[in-house]
Protein backbone atom coordinates (compact mmCIF):
# COMPACT_ATOMS: atom_id res chain seq x y z
CA UNK A 1 0.00 0.00 0.00
CA UNK A 2 1.38 3.38 -1.03
CA UNK A 3 1.45 5.84 1.87
CA UNK A 4 3.39 8.98 2.70
CA UNK A 5 5.68 8.65 5.71
CA UNK A 6 6.23 11.44 8.22
CA UNK A 7 9.23 12.94 6.41
CA UNK A 8 7.41 13.02 3.07
CA UNK A 9 4.32 14.52 4.72
CA UNK A 10 6.34 17.25 6.43
CA UNK A 11 8.22 18.05 3.21
CA UNK A 12 4.96 18.39 1.31
CA UNK A 13 3.44 20.63 3.98
CA UNK A 14 6.46 22.92 3.77
CA UNK A 15 6.26 22.95 -0.02
CA UNK A 16 2.62 24.04 0.29
CA UNK A 17 3.64 26.98 2.48
CA UNK A 18 3.07 25.57 5.97
CA UNK A 19 5.36 26.83 8.73
CA UNK A 20 6.79 24.76 11.58
CA UNK A 21 5.34 26.23 14.79
CA UNK A 22 5.68 23.43 17.36
CA UNK A 23 8.93 21.45 17.38
CA UNK A 24 8.61 18.48 19.77
CA UNK A 25 10.16 15.06 20.19
CA UNK A 26 7.09 13.13 19.10
CA UNK A 27 5.02 15.53 16.96
CA UNK A 28 5.78 18.68 14.98
CA UNK A 29 3.01 21.25 14.52
CA UNK A 30 2.46 23.23 11.31
CA UNK A 31 0.30 26.27 10.57
CA UNK A 32 -0.76 28.16 7.46
CA UNK A 33 -2.39 31.58 7.17
CA UNK A 34 -5.23 30.02 5.16
CA UNK A 35 -5.97 27.29 7.72
CA UNK A 36 -7.66 27.85 11.06
CA UNK A 37 -5.76 25.82 13.66
CA UNK A 38 -2.81 23.55 13.09
CA UNK A 39 -1.90 20.06 11.97
CA UNK A 40 0.82 17.79 13.33
CA UNK A 41 3.21 15.22 11.91
CA UNK A 42 4.51 12.39 14.08
CA UNK A 43 8.22 12.28 14.89
CA UNK A 44 10.42 9.44 16.13
CA UNK A 45 13.19 9.64 18.72
CA UNK A 46 15.71 8.24 16.23
CA UNK A 47 14.73 10.62 13.44
CA UNK A 48 13.63 7.71 11.24
CA UNK A 49 10.44 8.25 9.23
CA UNK A 50 7.17 7.26 10.91
CA UNK A 51 5.23 5.15 8.44
CA UNK A 52 1.96 4.41 10.22
CA UNK A 53 -0.66 7.19 10.32
CA UNK A 54 1.85 10.06 10.58
CA UNK A 55 -0.63 12.91 9.99
CA UNK A 56 -2.49 14.27 13.04
CA UNK A 57 -5.59 16.47 12.91
CA UNK A 58 -7.85 18.03 15.53
CA UNK A 59 -10.54 15.63 16.89
CA UNK A 60 -13.29 18.18 16.19
CA UNK A 61 -13.12 17.09 12.55
CA UNK A 62 -14.79 13.78 13.48
CA UNK A 63 -18.04 15.70 14.10
CA UNK A 64 -17.69 17.94 11.03
CA UNK A 65 -19.78 17.58 7.82
CA UNK A 66 -16.55 16.70 6.00
CA UNK A 67 -15.67 13.68 8.14
CA UNK A 68 -16.87 11.02 5.69
CA UNK A 69 -14.88 12.66 2.88
CA UNK A 70 -11.84 12.91 5.16
CA UNK A 71 -12.09 9.20 5.97
CA UNK A 72 -12.41 8.37 2.28
CA UNK A 73 -9.06 10.05 1.57
CA UNK A 74 -7.27 7.87 4.14
CA UNK A 75 -6.23 4.44 2.82
CA UNK A 76 -6.67 3.00 6.33
CA UNK A 77 -9.24 3.49 9.08
CA UNK A 78 -8.28 6.67 11.00
CA UNK A 79 -7.36 6.32 14.66
CA UNK A 80 -9.81 8.79 16.22
CA UNK A 81 -8.51 8.24 19.76
CA UNK A 82 -4.80 8.81 19.19
CA UNK A 83 -3.11 10.27 22.29
CA UNK A 84 0.07 12.32 22.33
CA UNK A 85 1.46 14.75 24.91
CA UNK A 86 3.04 16.97 22.25
CA UNK A 87 0.03 18.02 20.14
CA UNK A 88 -0.11 21.49 21.69
CA UNK A 89 -3.47 23.19 21.36
CA UNK A 90 -5.46 19.96 20.99
CA UNK A 91 -7.93 18.93 23.76
CA UNK A 92 -6.52 17.26 26.86
CA UNK A 93 -7.46 13.70 27.81
CA UNK A 94 -9.20 13.79 31.16
CA UNK A 95 -6.93 12.67 34.01
CA UNK A 96 -3.84 12.60 31.80
CA UNK A 97 -1.12 14.84 30.39
CA UNK A 98 -1.89 13.47 26.93
CA UNK A 99 -3.89 15.32 24.32
CA UNK A 100 -6.31 13.85 21.82
CA UNK A 101 -5.82 13.80 18.05
CA UNK A 102 -6.95 11.87 14.99
CA UNK A 103 -4.16 9.95 13.22
CA UNK A 104 -4.42 9.47 9.45
CA UNK A 105 -2.53 7.90 6.58
CA UNK A 106 -2.16 9.81 3.30
CA UNK A 107 -1.84 7.84 0.06
CA UNK A 108 -0.04 10.33 -2.18
CA UNK A 109 1.21 13.91 -2.31
CA UNK A 110 -1.72 14.75 -4.59
CA UNK A 111 -4.17 13.70 -1.85
CA UNK A 112 -2.77 16.11 0.74
CA UNK A 113 -4.21 19.33 -0.80
CA UNK A 114 -7.62 17.66 -1.01
CA UNK A 115 -7.39 16.68 2.64
CA UNK A 116 -6.32 20.19 3.62
CA UNK A 117 -9.30 21.61 1.72
CA UNK A 118 -11.62 19.38 3.74
CA UNK A 119 -9.95 20.64 6.92
CA UNK A 120 -10.91 24.18 5.89
CA UNK A 121 -7.79 25.37 4.07
CA UNK A 122 -9.08 28.28 1.99
CA UNK A 123 -6.13 28.10 -0.38
CA UNK A 124 -7.30 24.70 -1.62
CA UNK A 125 -11.04 25.40 -1.79
CA UNK A 126 -13.42 25.31 1.15
CA UNK A 127 -15.70 22.36 1.84
CA UNK A 128 -18.74 24.60 1.47
CA UNK A 129 -17.71 25.35 -2.11
CA UNK A 130 -17.48 21.63 -2.91
CA UNK A 131 -20.87 20.96 -1.34
CA UNK A 132 -22.40 23.85 -3.30
CA UNK A 133 -20.96 22.47 -6.53
CA UNK A 134 -22.42 19.03 -5.77
CA UNK A 135 -25.85 20.62 -5.32
CA UNK A 136 -25.39 22.49 -8.60
CA UNK A 137 -24.47 19.26 -10.40
CA UNK A 138 -27.52 17.49 -9.02
CA UNK A 139 -29.76 20.36 -10.17
CA UNK A 140 -28.13 20.28 -13.60
CA UNK A 141 -28.72 16.52 -13.79
CA UNK A 142 -32.39 16.99 -12.91
CA UNK A 143 -32.68 19.52 -15.72
CA UNK A 144 -31.09 17.06 -18.16
CA UNK A 145 -33.70 14.45 -17.24
CA UNK A 146 -36.41 16.53 -18.86
CA UNK A 147 -38.08 14.85 -21.81
CA UNK A 148 -38.07 18.20 -23.61
CA UNK A 149 -34.31 18.02 -24.24
CA UNK A 150 -33.10 16.17 -27.34
CA UNK A 151 -30.15 13.75 -27.00
CA UNK A 152 -27.86 15.95 -29.09
CA UNK A 153 -28.72 19.01 -27.00
CA UNK A 154 -28.22 17.02 -23.78
CA UNK A 155 -24.75 15.92 -24.91
CA UNK A 156 -23.81 19.49 -25.84
CA UNK A 157 -24.96 20.79 -22.45
CA UNK A 158 -22.90 18.16 -20.63
CA UNK A 159 -19.76 19.00 -22.59
CA UNK A 160 -20.26 22.69 -21.86
CA UNK A 161 -20.78 21.98 -18.14
CA UNK A 162 -17.62 19.86 -17.91
CA UNK A 163 -15.58 22.51 -19.70
CA UNK A 164 -16.32 25.29 -17.23
CA UNK A 165 -16.16 26.03 -13.52
CA UNK A 166 -14.32 24.30 -10.72
CA UNK A 167 -13.89 20.90 -12.36
CA UNK A 168 -11.87 22.22 -15.27
CA UNK A 169 -9.84 24.38 -12.89
CA UNK A 170 -9.12 21.33 -10.72
CA UNK A 171 -7.82 19.44 -13.77
CA UNK A 172 -5.71 22.42 -14.87
CA UNK A 173 -4.22 22.59 -11.36
CA UNK A 174 -3.49 18.86 -11.26
CA UNK A 175 -2.13 18.28 -14.76
CA UNK A 176 -0.68 21.72 -15.50
CA UNK A 177 -1.28 21.03 -19.20
CA UNK A 178 -2.22 18.13 -21.43
CA UNK A 179 -2.10 14.82 -19.55
CA UNK A 180 0.00 13.33 -22.37
CA UNK A 181 1.65 16.00 -24.52
CA UNK A 182 3.63 19.12 -23.69
CA UNK A 183 0.74 21.43 -24.63
CA UNK A 184 0.05 23.95 -21.84
CA UNK A 185 -2.26 26.40 -23.66
CA UNK A 186 -5.57 26.25 -21.72
CA UNK A 187 -7.63 27.27 -24.75
CA UNK A 188 -6.38 24.15 -26.59
CA UNK A 189 -7.18 21.71 -23.78
CA UNK A 190 -10.42 19.91 -23.02
CA UNK A 191 -11.53 18.59 -19.66
CA UNK A 192 -12.69 15.02 -20.19
CA UNK A 193 -14.23 12.51 -17.80
CA UNK A 194 -12.78 9.00 -17.84
CA UNK A 195 -16.05 7.49 -16.64
CA UNK A 196 -18.58 9.60 -18.57
CA UNK A 197 -21.03 12.00 -16.96
CA UNK A 198 -24.04 9.86 -17.87
CA UNK A 199 -22.55 6.83 -16.10
CA UNK A 200 -20.98 8.58 -13.09
CA UNK A 201 -22.37 9.47 -9.68
CA UNK A 202 -22.41 13.08 -8.49
CA UNK A 203 -19.18 12.65 -6.53
CA UNK A 204 -17.52 10.87 -9.49
CA UNK A 205 -18.46 13.77 -11.76
CA UNK A 206 -16.55 16.15 -9.49
CA UNK A 207 -13.63 13.83 -8.74
CA UNK A 208 -10.48 15.17 -10.46
CA UNK A 209 -9.13 11.61 -10.57
CA UNK A 210 -11.99 10.84 -12.96
CA UNK A 211 -10.68 13.46 -15.36
CA UNK A 212 -8.04 13.98 -18.01
CA UNK A 213 -6.96 17.23 -19.62
CA UNK A 214 -6.36 16.48 -23.31
CA UNK A 215 -5.76 18.16 -26.64
CA UNK A 216 -8.84 17.95 -28.92
CA UNK A 217 -7.62 15.01 -31.02
CA UNK A 218 -6.76 12.95 -27.94
CA UNK A 219 -9.99 13.96 -26.20
CA UNK A 220 -12.15 12.86 -29.13
CA UNK A 221 -10.24 9.58 -29.61
CA UNK A 222 -10.57 8.81 -25.90
CA UNK A 223 -14.26 9.79 -25.83
CA UNK A 224 -14.95 7.50 -28.80
CA UNK A 225 -13.08 4.56 -27.25
CA UNK A 226 -10.37 4.52 -29.91
CA UNK A 227 -7.66 4.90 -27.24
CA UNK A 228 -7.46 4.01 -23.57
CA UNK A 229 -4.76 3.64 -20.91
CA UNK A 230 -3.52 0.82 -18.70
CA UNK A 231 -2.86 1.11 -14.96
CA UNK A 232 0.68 2.38 -15.65
CA UNK A 233 -0.71 5.12 -17.89
CA UNK A 234 0.53 3.57 -21.15
CA UNK A 235 -1.75 4.18 -24.14
CA UNK A 236 -3.59 1.35 -25.89
CA UNK A 237 -4.82 1.82 -29.45
CA UNK A 238 -8.06 0.25 -30.63
CA UNK A 239 -7.85 -2.28 -33.49
CA UNK A 240 -10.52 -0.12 -35.16
CA UNK A 241 -8.00 2.72 -35.48
CA UNK A 242 -6.07 2.08 -38.68
CA UNK A 243 -2.35 2.80 -38.85
CA UNK A 244 -2.63 5.70 -41.31
CA UNK A 245 -5.21 7.48 -39.16
CA UNK A 246 -3.19 6.87 -36.02
CA UNK A 247 -0.11 8.30 -37.70
CA UNK A 248 -2.05 11.34 -38.94
CA UNK A 249 -3.23 11.99 -35.38
CA UNK A 250 0.28 11.44 -33.96
CA UNK A 251 -0.94 8.46 -31.94
CA UNK A 252 1.57 5.73 -31.19
CA UNK A 253 2.14 3.06 -28.56
CA UNK A 254 4.87 5.00 -26.71
CA UNK A 255 2.48 7.70 -25.49
CA UNK A 256 1.56 7.62 -21.81
CA UNK A 257 -0.06 9.72 -19.10
CA UNK A 258 2.52 12.04 -17.55
CA UNK A 259 1.44 11.07 -14.03
CA UNK A 260 -0.95 8.54 -12.60
CA UNK A 261 -2.25 7.86 -9.09
CA UNK A 262 -3.94 4.73 -7.68
CA UNK A 263 -7.25 6.59 -7.62
CA UNK A 264 -7.18 6.93 -11.42
CA UNK A 265 -7.08 3.18 -11.88
CA UNK A 266 -10.70 2.22 -11.13
CA UNK A 267 -11.90 4.84 -13.62
CA UNK A 268 -9.43 3.69 -16.27
CA UNK A 269 -10.50 0.08 -15.71
CA UNK A 270 -14.11 1.14 -16.29
CA UNK A 271 -13.13 2.89 -19.52
CA UNK A 272 -11.19 -0.15 -20.79
CA UNK A 273 -14.07 -2.47 -20.01
CA UNK A 274 -17.00 -0.36 -21.15
CA UNK A 275 -15.87 2.18 -23.77
CA UNK A 276 -12.66 0.95 -25.36
CA UNK A 277 -13.23 -0.67 -28.75
CA UNK A 278 -11.36 -3.96 -28.38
Amino acid sequence: MNKLNSVETADELKRLGFVLIVNNKHANGYEHSDLSGRVFVKMSKTGAPVCEQPFLIHPDHVASPSWEAIKALSPTQPNVRYKNTNVTGFPKVKGSDSKLAVALDISTRADLPQLLALLGHRGFGATAKLQAEMVEVEQFDAMLSSNDIADTEREALIKARIGQGGYRQALLAYWGGCAITDCTVPALLRASHIKPWCEASTSERLDPYNGLLLTPNLDLAFDQGLITFDDQGLIRLSPELDLDSATALHLHTHLRLRQIEPRHCSYLAWHRENLFRK
